[in-house]
């Protein structure tokens, strides 16, 4: 019995415990309901901000340019991943030649996505860049 009643007491800590903990933060909720409430999200949709008519030219204009930047730097990264898989094949590696080629494929990247985000930020407004950011890794140029 005075198992019983040692057991019911340290649960009880525990519950009552947990109650005063505040391990949540207010980003990371809200992060939470806004994911949920968007579930059925789709890839690259941007219906979520509820643009208003010059948003939406002004954002047509950006992406159908960087529509374009993205296939010029495909076919880059096809190019240079050539290079990069003929260095495997030779007897000897060239590890500069190859971190080279690496870097100028992440540089031509980085600043791809770089342009494009920051014509993107200067269309939305505070409230749309907060729900933009929420799906800011599908926007990542790879």
């Amino acid at each position: 019995m005075i198992k019983l009643k040692i057991l019911a007491l340290l649960c009880s800590i525990i519950f009552t415990s947990n109650l005063f903990a505040d391990d949540h933060n207010e980003y990371h909720e809200k992060f939470e309901d806004y994911k949920e409430s968007h579930k059925h999200h789709l890839y690259k949709n941007l219906d979520y901000l509820n643009l208003d008519k010059q948003q939406l030219s002004d954002l047509k204009k950006v992406l159908i340019k960087y529509k374009k930047e993205y296939k010029k730097f495909y076919k880059f990264k096809t190019k240079k991943e050539k290079k990069l898989s003929s260095f495997i094949k030779k007897e000897d590696f060239d590890e500069v030649s190859y971190k080279e080629i690496l870097s100028e494929i992440n540089t031509k990247a980085q600043n791809i996505e770089l342009a494009n985000l920051k014509k993107i930020h200067a269309i939305l407004n505070k409230k749309q860049r907060k729900k933009f950011s929420y799906f800011l890794q599908e926007w990542r140029v790879e």
